[in-house]
């Protein structure tokens, strides 16, 4: 019997979102505790099943287009159009709260295609096949999720360029609390790109400023000035505010990190919805700020090394 197996897993943005759609960098970190593993078998029909959706693969393309685009360009690819399969998915990352879902499934489903063809696919090839399901789904995809959901470290992703992986010396943690609101990524990514048409000097000034954080942020990560790092996280999150993504609670939460001992923190994803993301230099100060997210109303919390 064939087998194919893939995974891969969540990603928290700490600078850069929405202004890496048009061209400017973003710091992307992956979430190694959160992952998504699909697992392909021979079959005498087609039948996909998560935790969200049990059903044919014709089934899938009614409520989840991208992921159905993206198996249908796979077969063909491999010139199995008419293949049969069993899919099992499992995912522990939460959907629609700018962690990545949607992108882990992409890689970790095309992962695993690979795998049951035996074929060794390079990162290109697992970014450009996921890439079909991201741009269906979101409109218009950077491909900063795609690369971290692949990457052990965090990235400094141009979108112009490449993802570049980032070593730091010092270390650090992260504390993501979901507000448990859905995050709006395609609704968002359409809000800033209205708003940027109606005045593209205001938000060409926003996307400029968030690329100079991201820019400044590299080099304060790598040189481990996380002081810094912090303040830059939250001017960044001035500036999501500013485009409107932002959503009253998110910045609720935001504050309330800040004054748990947070040394930056913002919205992380698409917005209007979703989670946070905050910053500690030492792992007892991430799990003080957990506790008071927590006490605040944050649905779920999760704490990674950086």
């Amino acid at each position: 019997m064939n087998f194919g197996f893939g995974q891969a897993h969540a990603k928290a943005h700490l600078l850069g979102e929405h202004s890496v759609v048009y061209g400017y960098p973003a710091i992307i970190t992956p979430l190694l505790s959160l992952n998504n593993k699909a697992e392909i078998t021979d079959s005498d029909k087609t039948i996909i099943e998560s935790d969200n959706f049990s059903g044919t693969m014709y089934q899938l393309n009614y409520r989840f287009s991208g992921l159905y685009s993206l198996l249908t360009e796979l077969l063909n690819f491999f010139g199995k159009p008419d293949l049969t399969f069993r899919m099992n998915i499992k995912s522990n990352v939460p959907s629609k709260k700018g962690l990545g879902s949607s992108a882990a499934y992409a890689v970790a489903i095309t992962k695993a295609v690979f795998d049951y063809f035996d074929y060794k696919g390079s990162d290109q090839e697992i970014f450009k096949f996921s890439q079909i399901a991201e741009n269906k789904n979101h409109g218009k995809s950077s491909g900063g999720d795609t690369f971290a959901v692949m990457a052990e470290r965090p990235i400094f992703f141009d979108s112009d360029k490449d993802a570049t992986i980032l070593r730091l010396d010092a270390k650090a943690y992260i504390v993501v609390a979901d507000s448990g609101t859905a995050g709006l990524t395609s609704q968002a990514v359409k809000l800033v790109a209205d708003n940027y048409a109606k005045d593209r000097k205001k938000y060409g000034d926003y996307f400029r400023e968030m690329g100079q954080i991201a820019e400044q942020g590299r080099k304060e990560l790598i040189a481990g000035d996380l002081e810094d790092f912090g303040g830059l996280m939250s001017e960044n999150q001035r500036l999501l505010a500013q485009i409107g993504v932002s959503t009253p609670y998110l910045e609720r939460l935001n504050k309330i990190a800040i004054q748990s001992g947070a040394l930056g923190a913002k919205l992380t994803g698409g917005g209007l919805g979703g989670s946070i993301v905050a910053l500690s230099k030492t792992l007892p100060q991430a799990k003080i700020i957990e506790q008071e997210l927590k006490k605040s109303g944050a649905a779920g919390t999760w704490i990674s090394r950086i």
